[in-house]
């Protein structure tokens, strides 16, 4: 789901003419048999992804595992475990110990506009093999990330006045739960010992599945060049809580002192508490160890649980139009009751009814239901209306990936084996639930605050199928056609790494492989062109012999037909472990210029410029066999066994009790 709604045209169709060497137009899927395109029914029920196991190495970790590539395999396509529907409360109350990561001491000496980004594990660093220690290393285990003492310089040497510091230059925290990011300053204290706002200031998440919370801390550069924005902060620790969403957890970890983490106690009474904290305990706040940094942080968390409901569009607040098409239109908006970010994209029923379009819907509907990846758009809720179909999703500002590269023309190596990896680690979760993604490109993939990929549009995915089965719908992206699928004689999963090798070429060096501005033309080049590269500067050996063999035109020998896992094993990820990749523990080095969630500076003026309405639709009103389409649209991650919950919040905690 590209923000732009691109519509799924039944004749080929492409946008402007190609107008320099690094730059093509953003380009729009094409679907010519949508009678074939997918088995689906009219029922969402139907349609559920079933997840298949896929090829792995036999040894699960280890020496025999280095990269993780095994150990990756069940953290690719966990079941979205399903929690009660509620409300997560945050609040963030203070930090001790903060420290900057090793070297990061030496940009605060420079000048400004001399500044370096630090952030100890980006994935560029680590690939390159530099001294810094990234996180999880053993020298980072060892104490490499031991507080630097303000007398030696350290985080304490920001810019203050007469002894205070700026909440300029005090540590904030990127908060993550479920792609719903924000970012918290701090309000006072030391960069060493930062105080937040505490209980003053709480912060309210939806909950439709039980999933992390993760607090990622940053402190700005004081000689980082002006207009660089966040891409010269420097990370300096990332904190994982894993709330318990029930209020009966709750109530007996507040009630029942035997019910507390012995560990956590024991810590938290041999650590005397700061000044700020010493009005008596909270309930449900508790001291967190900072991970790949040094020191801890002070946060409470509250469950609430909610009554099981359908939304409507009235719930929510319509701010801005992010994207158009001749569906709907895509709006970013506020959730009324948490006052949570989200994108909500409308549907006209009559649109997809007329262009029988229904099936690919709710198939979009049904793999972001049951799809739990952190490289995915996770649906929020979905809901309907007598005229139209409602996604609420995370909304994921930092622009399409096609934006970036149209502004920086090709990314360098490293940048594009990152979003390769993850891209892969997306497709491969797709795969285990049986699902073909069909449509990637820059257009479909998102960037997140922090940097990281977030796939959407899922119109064209064909769901239910097995390693072997073959479809034969001819849908997709001129540009991204795989040859089998040009051929009409059926093709597999493997069409996925056919794109994926398009996009990782068209990442390096500006343009997909095959492009041509007369349609016929570009599909005469998928099928018989030979595959050109630019120099080793640009295309390094590694490079091209893994996109030679994602670009082989025989499905059947191409890399990743007996797995995702043959693809990871390739020369050019030997720098990567899978397992943190999907923790997310890579830091990005590209962070796209995002001043807060409302943000909207990285979408087109064209569609952010026009008032957001939920608009009326004009026409007859759709019969009753036409409305039976969309039964079970309406979703609220399922639960079992939910009655009536209360909207009470409870003396307890959220901190996972286990």
């Amino acid at each position: 789901m590209s923000w732009k709604l691109t519509k799924k045209l039944k004749e080929t169709h492409l946008g402007a003419p190609f107008s320099s060497t690094f730059s093509r137009s953003s380009s729009q899927s094409t679907i010519t048999d949508a009678q074939k395109s997918l088995s689906a029914t009219a029922t969402p029920g139907s349609q559920t992804p079933q997840q298949t196991p896929s090829a792995i190495p036999t040894a699960a970790n280890g020496s025999h595992d280095p990269q993780g590539i095994a150990a990756s395999e069940s953290m690719v396509n966990p079941p979205a475990a399903p929690a009660k529907p509620g409300i997560l409360i945050l609040t963030l109350h203070e930090g001790r110990g903060f420290s900057l990561p090793p070297g990061a001491d030496q940009v605060f000496g420079r000048g400004p506009g001399h500044g370096n980004s630090i952030s100890t594990g980006s994935f560029s660093s680590s690939y390159m093999g530099g001294n810094s220690a990234r996180p999880g290393s053993s020298a980072a285990q060892q104490g490499s990330f031991r507080p630097m003492s303000a007398s030696g310089g350290g985080i304490n040497n920001m810019p203050s006045i007469h002894g205070r510091y700026s909440s300029k230059y005090l540590p904030y925290a990127l908060v993550d739960f479920d792609k719903q990011q924000l970012f918290v300053n701090a309000v006072s204290g030391t960069p060493e010992n930062p105080v937040w706002a505490g209980e003053s200031t709480q912060y309210k998440f939806d909950v439709s599945r039980s999933t992390e919370l993760n607090l990622s801390l940053y402190i700005r550069n004081p000689t980082a060049p002006p207009n660089s924005g966040r891409t010269q902060d420097i990370f300096i620790g990332t904190c994982r809580v894993t709330p318990t969403f029930s209020e009966d957890a709750q109530s007996g970890a507040a009630n029942s002192p035997s019910s507390s983490d012995g560990k956590s106690a024991k810590r938290d009474k041999a650590m005397p508490a700061p000044p700020s904290s010493r009005n008596g305990d909270i309930v449900g706040v508790q001291w967190q160890d900072i991970q790949y940094g040094s020191g801890s942080i002070r946060i409470g968390l509250k469950f609430v649980e909610t009554r099981q409901r359908s939304l409507k569009v009235e719930d929510f607040e319509l701010l801005k139009v992010v994207g158009k098409g001749s569906f709907g239109k895509v709006m970013q908006v506020r959730k009324k009751d948490t006052n949570r970010i989200y994108a909500l994209k409308t549907i006209r029923k009559q649109h997809i009814i007329s262009r029988s379009e229904v099936a690919h819907t709710l198939a979009e509907r049904s793999v972001l239901a049951q799809i739990n990846n952190p490289f995915i758009v996770p649906l929020k809720f979905s809901f309907q209306s007598p005229d139209k179909l409602y996604f609420v999703l995370a909304f994921v500002n930092g622009g399409e990936l096609f934006h970036h590269l149209q502004k920086e023309q090709r990314f360098d190596i490293n940048r594009s084996r990152f979003y390769a990896a993850e891209l892969l680690c997306a497709l491969e979760c797709l795969h285990g639930f049986g699902v073909i993604y069909r449509d990637l490109k820059p257009e479909n993939i998102l960037v997140d605050y922090v940097g990281h990929i977030a796939l959407c549009d899922f119109g064209l995915c064909k769901l239910d199928m097995k390693d072997e089965d073959k479809t034969n719908t001819f849908c997709g992206t001129p540009e991204y056609l795989a040859p089998e699928l040009l051929h009409g004689q059926g093709y597999t999963k493997a069409v996925d790494w056919w794109t994926l090798g398009v996009l990782l070429y068209e990442m390096l060096t500006g343009l997909p492989p095959f492009y041509d501005e007369n349609t016929n033309e570009m599909y005469r080049k998928i099928l018989s062109e030979p595959l050109h590269f630019p120099g080793p500067e640009i295309v390094p050996p590694a490079a091209r012999d893994l996109l030679s063999k994602l670009l082989d035109r025989d499905a059947t020998r191409r890399l990743g037909t007996n797995g995702a896992a043959e693809i990871k094993a390739h020369p050019f990820f030997h720098s990567i472990d899978w397992r943190k990749l999907l923790d997310r523990k890579y830091e990005p080095s590209f962070k796209p210029s995002v001043v807060d969630e409302l943000d909207t500076a990285n979408f087109d003026k064209e569609f952010t410029s026009e008032a957001p309405t939920d608009s009326y639709v004009e026409g007859p009103m759709l019969s009753q066999t036409m409305q039976q389409q969309f039964a079970g649209w309406s979703y609220n991650r399922p639960v079992e066994g939910l009655g009536d919950a209360g909207g009470s919040i409870v003396s307890g905690n959220a901190f996972d009790q286990r």
